[in-house]
């Protein structure tokens, strides 16, 4: 067994599932061939880290996020901080030799994301973003049937990810609406993750073509907290809200397959809207991670009386799941997928291996942010090699 020291940096709502998750490794998977040990903490609430540390069981904890990169001890920097500060953390990690643990998405920027591969791939650390819904066997699933053509050539993704989580107009300002510190709104928070599912399923994005909208255009101020806050008081000082509320867009892959993705943080009654439907020519897959615990399959093989979508029960047959359960039905949650991450970044430390998905996977998901981005601006298809750069070459 190796003791893998963890440093995480941000104590929010993804700064807790973090820290949940790495506390069950050890008792999900076992301590071998690795075991994460709770090392150091940073956030700048002083009083409400000491007695958050104390609570997960941290050896340590700071109000300055480079004590924990600098830290000798520690071998994994756990980065769940505001999106616009993820660059700067990450290369100084990867510059001190630590392994990384990033949330999605990567950077506010592809050209901040391609800052970080550039400085992981020169320091050989390892590294892992936070995808987590890719974590579900449901997904390795998947991908096995599209990889073993089963389901044919791939011809059609459509994806979405809705939330209602802020459709409420009394919803307070928080830094998620902030483009300086965000940067997109619900197409980098929400819609990343329907980008993961395309490109670890289908493969690279080429093109796109995306419109957006914000639809409520100024919230009250102030608010604290994860951008999840409860209501606010009506009355107060308003700021306007500078990144968009929903986008949709077109997408070709490279591999000639085409879809749609589409992403609404204001999408009134979903409450875990992320899903997809993937068409081939034998088959098809439909995926809701409302039940994150199933999948429907279509085979066109099937006898013409018995045609039809059937419901696959995720189960211990499929990658990931038996550590858990030994029986399908039972079901995985939210928090199991994060312990599934956080298991795969310690056995990849542990064994000086490469995890995923990693910081160029996650690069790669910031271009076609940009790419949308910029189409949704400037009303064109856009290439998303036009936000190449020198790590592509």
């Amino acid at each position: 067994m190796k003791n893998i020291h963890i440093g995480l940096i941000g104590t929010g709502g993804m700064g807790k599932a973090h820290a949940t998750a790495f506390t069950n490794v050890p008792l999900v998977f076992g301590n071998e061939p690795g075991r994460p040990v709770l090392e150091i903490v940073a956030d700048v609430d002083a009083k409400a880290l000491e007695r958050w540390a104390g609570e997960f069981g941290f050896a340590r904890w700071t109000t300055n996020w480079r004590d924990v990169v600098e830290d000798p001890r520690v071998d994994v920097v756990d980065i769940t901080t505001p999106n616009a500060l993820h660059a700067e953390m990450a290369i100084a990690a990867a510059q001190a030799g630590k392994h990384i643990y990033c949330e999605k998405p990567l950077a506010t920027t592809s050209a901040d994301a391609a800052r970080i591969v550039a400085a992981v791939e020169k320091s050989g650390v390892i590294s892992i973003v936070g995808f987590n819904y890719l974590k579900n066997p449901a997904q390795a699933f998947a991908r096995q049937l599209i990889e073993s053509g089963d389901l044919g050539e791939i011809t059609l993704f459509r994806g979405t990810f809705d939330q209602d989580f802020l459709a409420n107009p009394n919803i307070p300002f928080s830094w998620r609406m902030d483009r300086a510190q965000a940067g997109t709104g619900a197409l980098g928070d929400l819609g990343s993750h329907t980008i993961a599912f395309a490109q670890f399923l289908v493969g690279d994005i080429a093109e796109v073509c995306g419109l957006n909208a914000i639809r409520i255009k100024e919230r009250i101020v102030p608010a604290s907290g994860s951008g999840y806050a409860s209501t606010a008081q009506n009355g107060g000082e308003k700021r306007v809200v500078e990144n968009e509320d929903i986008t949709e867009f077109l997408i070709r892959f490279e591999n000639g397959a085409v879809g749609t993705i589409g992403t609404s943080r204001i999408g009134m009654g979903r409450k875990l809207g992320l899903g997809y439907e993937i068409q081939g020519t034998k088959g098809s897959l439909f995926y809701t991670q409302e039940r994150m615990n199933e999948i429907q399959l279509y085979r066109d093989s099937d006898a013409e009386r018995e045609k039809g979508y059937k419901t696959v029960y995720i189960g211990p047959e499929h990658p990931g799941y038996k550590a858990f359960f030994g029986l399908a039905g039972i079901g995985l949650g939210y928090n199991d997928q994060k312990i599934i991450e956080a298991h795969d970044l310690v056995t990849a430390v542990a064994l000086g291996q490469p995890a995923q998905p990693d910081v160029r996977f996650a690069y790669q998901v910031n271009k076609v942010i940009d790419a949308v981005d910029v189409s949704c601006r400037e009303r064109r298809w856009v290439r998303v090699s036009e936000f190449d750069t020198e790590v592509d070459r």
